[in-house]
Parts: structure tokens; C-alpha cells; sequence
């Protein structure tokens, strides 16, 4: 639950400008099978998109390219070596020519291990990329007739949120999903974008293979040739050293009971982990854990859009919101908690809300941060609501991703809630297989049983 306050986020678009690199929010071992790495990104180019940004849209077309598929063949090294065996090098194909892991791909994974005492990474192999499933497929099954247009950007919610996954090595699958620790803090990945122009749909025409049943009307040797060499991985732009860990499932009512903490609350007892263990086994045979959860992206204080007014009270709301829909049968609340980037905000306008109470800090030491002068920033998050409830029941993610525009809906630039999306696109990856139903909404949202019914799983 860490990993989202470990990545760049901000900085994409600020100090990062390479409009080929995907704008990572949040990536984890896949829940139900530990296959995978699941990685949430956002499409940047979506930020600003008025009449006064064509420059910024021309910039940023090569994220729309991210949700296009390209087709890829391994090929022999140069010294003639098994490319499959060894490092490989890889070419732009057509459907037809390319490796059955590389018809429908846009990213090469690169897996290491990490020696900790020699400060040392090993290569573990590299495996191409896969979609839950194939966007520009989606777009052209809505009669859409482009992805991508100059001076605008498309306002279809299914072209904001990147999602895609790293199949694990195979030799690597079986430590992903462990209970040891070692394989979560020792493995890292490499994502290495595979750069082609953005297609025009309505010129360059589609791209999907003929298993979709739609047409394929871009000419893959066409516009690619038959001799496309991929840069070397060493001598592209890419994500490096990107941590990899496994989700850790929240406590049932039983693991709660079983949880004695001693004296200086740093230990649990055996008898947990073998609890966890054993139902992991068991989830894995039976039916998932939860018949219903909810998810919400919040904040102990916020703007609303436009900017015009601020909220204030979000610990109250979540406290009330989160026991309501408990108590009409929810089984599980996940909190993404958005505090951190609202904290760094009003800090610039020097308001300070009491919600924050009085710890300020940019490092954990106030002590240095006031004898060099620094502008401290405001440590306060969601978790003395959360803690509030049983780990069974509530989970808390930290979200420090800021929403990259917050202007109003009929505004010349209307913005992008980046952060937002990226949280529910996140919540349904990670939580989903533990679940039958799922429902995203504001802590100012209540859905209320009606009629006769007190409990939505009535």
C-alpha cells in the first residue's frame, strides 16, 4: 500500500517530458493467480486539452499511442545466439509473423533481482506486455472513427486510464506467490515503451487481429518495413528499478481476533501468518471472500472543481460514510487517501486547516527542517478515521497523486482528475477478485437499501 507514494507522479509532466513513458500510479502482483504484474497508468495528454494547449496535445500524442497495440518478433543476436534464451532483440512485425506473447503488446518488461548486501542487480528475462483488453478495439466498437485528433483530445472516459500487465517469468511465478518476504522486496522491473507514431484511425486505419472479428486495416510492413530493430533496453527511455510487491490481503475477523501485538508493538504471533496461509489456500478452492465492498478516493480536506470553495470537514464525512455502509452490509471499505496532495496544496497558500493538526515536516525531523529554513510540510492523512474500524473491514491506501487539472466541466480547459480515476482503476484491479460486487463512490454518496430491505446483500 506504499507504492503509490514511491512513484514519480507528479514530476511526470513537470520534469519527466518524455510522452512515451507511462504515467504509473500504482502496479502489484496480480491477486488471483500471481501471474502478473498489474501496472495502473494515466493518459497525461488528457491534462489540458482547451483551445490554448495544442501545443501541450501535439507534445503528449504518444500517450494515446501507449493504448494501440503494436505486433512483435524476437529475432537472432547478432552473434546468432537463441534470442529466446538470451537477451533478446526484437522487431515490429504484422499479426501473422509475430510471437504468440507478441501479437497484441506495447511494452517490454524487464525483470532483476536485487542483492541488498552487494548493492547488485541481476538480470531474470524480460516478457512483453498484455492488455485486459484491446482499446483501440473498444473505440472502434463505439464507432469512433480515431483514437487521436490535432488541436483535441478525446473526452471518452475508456482513454483515460492505461491498464496493462507484465506476465511474470515463469521460473519467477512461483516466489511471486510465496508468504516469504524475500521475492516482494528483492525483485524490480524495467518498462521499456516500444515507440511508433500514434495511429489516426480514420488514416492509418485499425490495427487488431482478426480473433476480434473487427477490420485490419493498417499496413503493418506498410509503415513499418520488414526490418524495424528495436533499440537495445540500455539505450531506450524507460522505468527502472520499479519495486514489485505482492498485495497484502486485509485481515478477516478470525486473523483479528488471533493478532496479539507484544509489549512493544512490533511482533505478531505465528498463529497469523498461518491463519493467512491457510486461507489463502482455502479462497483459492472456495468462493471469494467478500459478496460486496466499496471504494472511494478522499481526502481530510479538498477542492471542489474550479477551485472555488474547499472542503474542510472529509475526516467527519468518511467517519459516517464508512459506518453507514457497514452497517448496510458492505464487507469491506478501501480508502484511497488522497490528503497528502490536498496538504501540499493549501500549504503554497500558506491555509492551514486545523484538520491537520500541528505536526509539520518535510522529513520526519522537525528539528532539521528549522534550522535550514525549509518550508515544512503538513503530515496529517485519513488514518485516524480508518483506524477507527476493524482491518477486516477497512483498508487505507495512501494516494498522494495530485489531479494534474481541477477546472470546471464548461471551462476553456476542463481538466483531467487523473487521481482520481487512477484510484477506482486501481481498486478494481487490486480488490476485485476478492469480490462479487464493487461499487466506486464519494463519501458524500450514499446508496440506501429501499422498501423492505435494511442490507444490500438482502
Amino acid at each position: 500500500n506504499n507504492v503509490p507514494a514511491l512513484l514519480p507522479i507528479d514530476e511526470f509532466g513537470s520534469t519527466i517530458h518524455d510522452p512515451y513513458l507511462p504515467w504509473i500510479h500504482d502496479l502489484f502482483i496480480s491477486q488471483d493467480d500471481g501471474k502478473n504484474v498489474n501496472i495502473i497508468a494515466q493518459n497525461r495528454r488528457r491534462c489540458h486539452k482547451g483551445k490554448y494547449h495544442n501545443e501541450d496535445l501535439k507534445c503528449w500524442e504518444g500517450q494515446v499511442a501507449l493504448f494501440q497495440p503494436v505486433a512483435i518478433k524476437r529475432v537472432a543476436n547478432d552473434d546468432g545466439s537463441n534470442a529466446i534464451d538470451d537477451v533478446p532483440s526484437y522487431r515490429l512485425s504484422t499479426h501473422e509473423e509475430a510471437d504468440s506473447d507478441g501479437v497484441e503488446t506495447r511494452f517490454i518488461c524487464r525483470f532483476k533481482s536485487l542483492d541488498y548486501s552487494q548493492k547488485t542487480t541481476t538480470y531474470q528475462g524480460e516478457t512483453l506486455s498484455t492488455y485486459p483488453f484491446n482499446y483501440e478495439f473498444v473505440n472502434w466498437r463505439k464507432r469512433k472513427q480515431t483514437m487521436v485528433e490535432d488541436g483535441k483530445e478525446q473526452s471518452f472516459f475508456w482513454l483515460s486510464p492505461l491498464m496493462f500487465n507484465c506476465p511474470i517469468p515463469t521460473d519467477l511465478q512461483q516466489q511471486s506467490s510465496s508468504t516469504t518476504t524475500n521475492f516482494n522486496s528483492n525483485l524490480l522491473l524495467d518498462i521499456i515503451p516500444i515507440r511508433t507514431p500514434t495511429r489516426r484511425n480514420d488514416r492509418d486505419g485499425f490495427f487488431f487481429h482478426e480473433g476480434h472479428g473487427g477490420p485490419t486495416t493498417f499496413d503493418a510492413t506498410k509503415n513499418w518495413g520488414t526490418k524495424h530493430i528495436l533499440p537495445k533496453v540500455e539505450d531506450s527511455g524507460r522505468w527502472e528499478n520499479l519495486p514489485v510487491c505482492n498485495l497484502q490481503n486485509p485481515p478477516s475477523s478470525l486473523e483479528a481476533e488471533a493478532m496479539t501485538i507484544n509489549n512493544n508493538h512490533n511482533e505478531k504471533t505465528t498463529k497469523v501468518d498461518a491463519i493467512q496461509h491457510q486461507q489463502r489456500t482455502t479462497i483459492k478452492k472456495k468462493k471469494k471472500p467478500h459478496r460486496l465492498v466499496a471504494c472511494t478516493w478522499t481526502s481530510a480536506l479538498h477542492q471542489r472543481r474550479g477551485n472555488e470553495r474547499r472542503i474542510t470537514d472529509g475526516k467527519a464525512r468518511l467517519r459516517e460514510w464508512i459506518a453507514f455502509n457497514l452497517q448496510v452490509g458492505f464487507d469491506h471499505v478501501y480508502v484511497f487517501d488522497n490528503t497528502g496532495a490536498n496538504a501540499t496544496i493549501f500549504r503554497l497558500k500558506n491555509e492551514i486547516d486545523p484538520d491537520f493538526g500541528n505536526t509539520t515536516s518535510s522529513n520526519g525531523n522537525n528539528n532539521d527542517n528549522n534550522k535550514n529554513g525549509n518550508n515544512n510540510r503538513i503530515h496529517d492523512d485519513l488514518s485516524s478515521v480508518t483506524n477507527l474500524f476493524p482491518p477486516s473491514q477497512v483498508t487505507r491506501i495512501d494516494w498522494p497523486a495530485t489531479i494534474c487539472n481541477n477546472n470546471r466541466p464548461a471551462h476553456n480547459d476542463p481538466g483531467e482528475r487523473s487521481s482520481q480515476y487512477a484510484a477506482e482503476a486501481a481498486c478494481r484491479t487490486r480488490y476485485g477478485p476478492d469480490t462479487d460486487w464493487m461499487a466506486s463512490m464519494d463519501p458524500d454518496e450514499y446508496f440506501v437499501p429501499m422498501g423492505n430491505y435494511t442490507s444490500w446483500k438482502e
